[in-house]
């Protein structure tokens, strides 16, 4: 249910560390394209950005279909930009400051997702950028994110009686899946036809174990394959949807305190055990006031940014090179 916003710098952001993963394409050009106050926008800047959208939509479409949603996203992305640099110019002016430990935290946070220091420094040069430019970007996205705080998010404020009348407005909307309650023995193919001939023996000796009497758990630890042994095979509670067809089928349509028979799947050989059901139900208003919070103010957020962007963009000089 998360929305994207028209007026937002955020995803600016996430746009560059996503680039830092793309493969690197011909030579970026770096000219000026866009200036906005003191602020300018690179040719480089937009392609490091547009590149991975680029390659998805080229991934997913083609013909005049590809074109008319490059064109959207090209627009939407320069929108985007613009709105990134206009925050940081007025950040800027308005002599905000962010903690250096923040900032470096925020950094080594980025530079995690890579392996090694030499794999980070060679994904920013790959897109034609360094570290001390890569640290004035994150640094100023930082400048921007704490001036929307100050004079957008502080400012808004969401009522108890939004949340409830949200609630009771989506009552019908607002249900628990049905739900079980599994534990779970798998023994893992190999891919092998040979031992995987040995593994089904293996889950067939295990049922036979069960027939006698064997505590599931006790079984699951000693014997299964699979992520949850160590917890007695213990797979909490399961919504449909949430595993493969065939362990769906299968779980759904056992009895509470019934095991199920061999279920076999592309990864492998598995045995559960139906603990609890829980049909379908209406949510109380306590288990979702806080997620009911959340959508109203993400949705006041979008609002307030957008008024607050266009507000700014009256007063900014915004000159297309």
């Amino acid at each position: 249910m998360a929305r994207f916003f028209k007026y937002s710098f955020y995803p600016v952001a996430l746009a560059l560390v996503t680039a830092l993963c793309a493969p690197s394409g011909a030579e970026m050009v770096d000219k000026v394209i866009v200036v906005v106050n003191d602020e300018v926008v690179t040719q480089r800047e937009f392609d490091r950005a547009f590149d991975p959208i680029k390659k998805t939509y080229e991934d997913n479409f083609k013909g005049e279909e590809l074109q008319r949603r490059l064109e959207q996203a090209r627009e939407g992305l320069m929108e985007q930009l613009i709105n990134s640099k206009l925050a940081i110019s007025l950040a800027k002016k308005e002599k905000v400051e962010i903690d250096e430990q923040e900032l470096t935290e925020r950094i080594g946070t980025i530079k995690s997702y890579y392996g090694s220091e030499p794999e980070f420094l060679q994904a920013l040069s790959a897109r034609g950028t360094n570290l001390t430019e890569f640290e004035k970007e994150i640094k100023d996205q930082m400048l921007a994110q704490k001036l929307v705080e100050k004079e957008v998010t502080s400012k808004i404020v969401v009522s108890p009686a939004e949340i409830k009348d949200l609630y009771q407005k989506n009552q019908e909307k607002l249900v628990a899946p049905e739900q079980v309650k599994v534990r779970g023995i798998m023994v893992r193919k190999t891919g092998d036809e040979e031992e995987d001939a040995q593994k089904k023996k293996k889950i067939e000796g295990i049922s036979k174990e069960l027939e006698k009497g064997k505590d599931f758990g006790t079984v699951a630890t000693e014997s299964s394959e699979g992520p949850y042994a160590k917890n007695g095979g213990d797979m909490g509670y399961i919504s449909r949807g949430q595993t493969l067809e065939e362990i769906d089928e299968a779980i759904f349509s056992i009895d509470k305190g019934n095991k199920s028979d061999i279920v076999e799947t592309n990864i492998g050989y598995h045995i559960f055990l139906v603990e609890d059901k829980m049909d379908t139900r209406p949510l109380e208003y306590a288990e979702v006031a806080d997620f009911l919070k959340q959508q109203l103010y993400m949705k006041k957020f979008e609002e307030e940014l957008m008024k607050w962007l266009e507000e700014k963009r009256k007063n900014a000089y915004i000159s297309f090179k």
